[in-house]
């Protein structure tokens, strides 16, 4: 009836030999993983001065000062942790899939991803912990 498959083989696909990565997927990801490291650079930098940066937000939006600084400076560190982590898991795991010739440029941009939310997440909620925020919101919503 059909091709006779290998004992304890579900996907006769994947009994043959690994198809090498494109050779695009080399450049991509070397690509990816260096604008990870300048990013990162430049997010550390403003992270460990997250208490100014929304404290200029705040302003320009007219919610005068940002004043819970213990947040801020927790959330900045949080952000540091997390990109920093984000990246060093990125080429940890990209480096060995690209000597194995396998994809790997969807490894930095899942690192990326991931990293992008989590920082959201963080800045969000250090703005949505200060008063003046709260203030603002309650008083737009009556």
């Amino acid at each position: 009836m059909g091709r006779a498959r290998p004992e304890g083989a579900r996907r006769p696909q994947l009994t043959g030999p690994r198809r090498p990565a494109p050779a695009w997927d080399l450049v991509v990801t070397v690509g990816l993983l260096v604008f990870g490291v300048v990013n990162v650079t430049q997010t550390v930098a403003r992270a460990r001065d997250l208490r100014v940066l929304l404290d200029t937000v705040f302003a320009q939006q007219g919610l005068g000062p940002y004043t819970n600084e213990a947040v801020a400076d927790a959330a900045g560190a949080i952000v540091i942790a997390v990109n920093v982590l984000s990246l060093v898991l990125a080429i940890g795991f990209a480096v060995p899939r690209l000597r194995t010739r396998r994809t790997a440029f969807w490894v930095p941009l899942a690192a990326a991803g991931v990293c992008l939310v989590i920082t959201t997440a963080v800045v969000l909620a250090a703005a949505i912990a200060d008063p003046a925020f709260a203030a603002r919101m309650t008083a737009g919503s009556s």
